[in-house]
């Protein structure tokens, strides 16, 4: 494996799969905090979800119900497969300017303390440093969409308000 020198510093590291990863992203970019999601994969899950009170109330400001909509199975009830939900969100993620989407990488070495991270970031290839001042691994995050999009905004919430 080849060593690179170049660190990556961000504010917020994501590492992991499902819908929580993406909302948590948004949810923090919304109040203006930069984040990397890295190794993300959607569910594989094609089951039509009706979104909740609750998740709508908390994707509507961030813009992301609008970017949902054309996928949406119905819309009232509003209604969508969790595949579609991360793929479309994942696009949105992508084309925002906080938020970095590294799919095919995952962190090597790292050291967590302080609720940050330093350590490696790796394709398998070349490793980066990587260096984040907050990190959530979301892998024991819901993977039900209604209760991952909960907790990912309970995440992001309580991470903002505890920076502000």
């Amino acid at each position: 494996m080849e060593a690179n020198s170049q660190t990556i510093e961000i504010p917020l590291l994501i590492v992991g799969s499902g819908p929580a990863a993406l909302v948590i992203a948004k949810v923090v970019s919304g109040r203006g905090l930069p984040s990397l999601v890295v190794g993300h994969q959607a569910t594989d899950n094609a089951e039509p979800v009706v979104l909740d009170s609750e998740s709508i109330e908390i994707l509507e400001p961030h813009g992301v119900l609008s970017v949902l909509r054309p996928y949406a199975t119905a819309q009232d009830p509003f209604t969508i497969t969790p595949l579609a939900f991360e793929n479309a969100l994942k696009h949105h993620c992508v084309a925002d300017m906080l938020v970095t989407v590294y799919d095919r990488m995952h962190i090597d070495e790292a050291d967590m303390s302080n609720g940050g991270l330093h350590g490696g970031l790796t394709d398998g290839n070349t490793t980066w440093g990587i260096y984040a001042d907050a990190f959530v691994d979301v892998s024991e995050f819901s993977v039900d969409l209604n209760t991952a999009v909960h907790q990912a905004a309970a995440f992001g919430n309580e991470l903002m308000s505890n920076i502000t």
